[in-house]
């Protein structure tokens, strides 16, 4: 049986937006974002936490993604992370 997948494109990135300006598109304020998390989660996210968060300052759990997702009316999985570690001989140089 023939691979039905062998003809086809290599992977590209997809198009992707940062979480500021997701937010900006919408119209919706600092605050705004996080009320709407709040109340989907019941579990409160700081002004500064979503600012350290869309300025890559700090990480987001899943837990938190999927909050901001709700907060944005997103789809489940539309928000995404690519994470690469620290290669440990790199940092200790």
């Amino acid at each position: 049986m023939a691979n039905s997948y062998r003809n086809q494109r290599d992977r590209v990135t997809p198009p992707h937006v940062s979480l500021g300006d997701l937010r900006a598109a919408c119209g919706l304020t600092l605050e705004q974002v996080c009320e709407r998390f709040t109340e989907a989660t019941g579990t409160p996210l700081t002004r500064g936490g979503l600012s350290g968060i869309e300025n890559g300052h700090r990480g987001a759990s899943k837990a938190t993604l999927e909050g901001l997702e709700i907060a944005f009316g997103l789809r489940a999985g539309s928000i995404t992370t690519t994470y690469m570690p620290r290669d440990r001989e790199r940092s200790a140089a």
